[in-house]
């Protein structure tokens, strides 16, 4: 086992059970979760991060990666105090205190987000075991089995029969096209990397089943783009229930949301959505009356 220490201001819980990630589990005190190729065990004594994982990897490679992953990096007490702009929202900062935004691995963030389209956590979780289940090699952490998320080159070359049996509906297309995309170098990983926010967004959006939304998602959740908004329909609710108090397009919430929070406001966008699956009674008049409106 690994110790990672002095870990301030975050929460492992809060950072894993946030809807950013499909692959976690929590198992007792301990979330178990595939990242890249191998199986990780994770549990939180205070500030510090107990390890295991399935792949023979020293502490010096493993505690850069996991704190790079873990966006333990960052100074987010002061991101945090930037978006911090009225109570609502720092009533939000306080209950979830802690949680970061996840540096996940491209290539699995781009089918993850594809197949969340029209989804539930519960089915896009499913249908993510089942594609690893079939395409993934297996792994073994202790008595804790799983499997590698398909690469590219796999999906690529899969039947439509094979994907729709794991669960992706109308989404089958749209996986294998972008995974063929990535083998073919029509969408190149590397090179989207190091686009900018807006670039990258574009290059995204060039492919059928990526639209604006799943575009925001994997530049925020996996390209460290604090400037996306990926607006479902849980943040276009709250940001008409909350801060415009009316019926609103995307572009209206789009260009209010970044007046109001700035560059950070992916990370405020976190915040506010896991804070209304936490508290049932986000919307009633004693929550709405902390934010003053002009």
């Amino acid at each position: 086992m690994i110790q990672i220490q002095n870990v301030t201001d975050f929460s492992l819980k809060y950072t894993l059970e946030s809807g950013q990630s499909f692959r976690w589990n929590r198992i007792d005190n301990a979330y178990y979760g595939v990242v890249e190729g191998r199986i990780f065990k994770i549990s939180q004594e205070g500030t510090t991060l107990c390890v295991e994982s399935s792949a023979s990897e020293d502490e010096n490679q493993l505690v850069p990666f996991l704190r790079h992953y873990l966006d333990l990096a960052r100074d987010v007490p002061k991101l945090l105090a930037e978006v911090n702009t009225d109570a609502y929202m720092h009533r939000a900062i306080e209950r979830l205190w802690g949680m970061r935004i996840l540096n996940q691995e491209f290539w699995e963030t781009v089918a993850s987000f594809i197949l969340s389209q029209n989804n539930n956590v519960a089915r896009i979780r499913g249908i993510i075991r089942r594609l690893s289940e079939r395409f993934g090699e297996p792994l073994m952490l202790a008595e804790y089995a799983d499997y590698s998320f398909p690469n590219p080159d796999v999906l690529a070359t899969a039947t439509e029969a094979e994907l729709l049996a794991c669960g992706t509906g109308y989404r089958a297309n749209y996986l294998r096209n972008a995974a063929q995309a990535v083998v073919s170098g029509e969408l190149p990983l590397t090179s989207v990397k190091q686009m900018s926010y807006l670039e990258a967004k574009a290059v995204l959006m060039r492919r059928d089943g990526i639209g604006e939304k799943v575009a925001d998602c994997i530049c925020l959740f996996s390209l460290g783009h604090l400037a996306a908004l990926p607006i479902d329909v849980w943040i276009k609710r709250i940001f008409e229930t909350l801060y415009l108090r009316r019926r609103a397009t995307h572009r209206e919430i789009r260009q209010f949301a970044h007046s109001y929070f700035g560059d950070g406001v992916g990370y405020a966008q976190q915040y506010l959505f896991h804070y209304v699956h936490e508290c049932s009674n986000w919307a009633d008049a004693e929550h709405l009356s902390l934010i003053e409106l002009e």
